[in-house]
């Protein structure tokens, strides 16, 4: 009879556990897609709004034409992107390419200057905190799916209801940026 009751119980708490990790994996795999459908507007966003500025800022800065190129290209890359690594690589490109517009912008007066001008820059500006934030509630969430993807016993149902550890990209800092921009370099081109 006391065999029963340990079986039992045993039994059940297999059940509640399989219960807990299932609908815990669920809920965080659902808010990594949710997070990432609200990065994904404003990356578009971000993408429809590079043409105009960079049409703005050519007829202000034409000796510039390799950053506009690079710009345009990197767009035309996200644009084919086609699942979320592909769109996480391209966005990281487009964002270090952005901080070196930013910069040169900072070096021609008579850009700053334009009112149109600084209003695209400050509406794309406002776009990037906006990812920025996004990024950063998306990566905390990707963090906790791995963390509970990876562990045990969590790592053990993950494998049994399909779960996989990297189904969910981080955003990483392009090269480019993290060793930062040579000013000096910029103001001598």
């Amino acid at each position: 009879m006391v065999l029963a009751w340990v079986i039992g119980g045993l039994v059940l708490l297999v059940l509640v556990l399989i219960w807990y990790y299932f609908n815990k994996l669920t809920t965080l795999n659902n808010q990594a897609e949710a997070d990432w459908n609200l990065i994904d507007p404003l990356l578009q966003q971000r993408l429809d709004t590079i043409p105009n500025l960079i049409a703005m800022a050519k007829r202000i800065m034409k000796q510039e034409t390799d950053l506009f190129t690079g710009l345009a290209k990197a767009r035309e890359g996200a644009m084919k992107a086609k699942n979320i690594g592909e769109k996480v690589a391209a966005h990281e490109q487009i964002g270090a390419l952005i901080s070196g517009f930013y910069a040169r912008a900072e070096a021609y007066p008579q850009m700053r200057s334009n009112e149109t001008m600084q209003m695209a820059m400050e509406s794309l500006s406002g776009i990037e905190d906006k990812i920025k934030y996004g990024r950063q509630r998306y990566g905390y969430t990707v963090q906790q799916y791995i963390n509970s993807t990876t562990t045990i016993p969590g790592a053990w149902f993950a494998g049994m209801f399909g779960f996989a550890k990297n189904k969910w990209p981080y955003f990483k800092a392009d090269e480019k940026a993290r060793k930062g921009i040579d000013a000096e370099k910029l103001l001598n081109d």
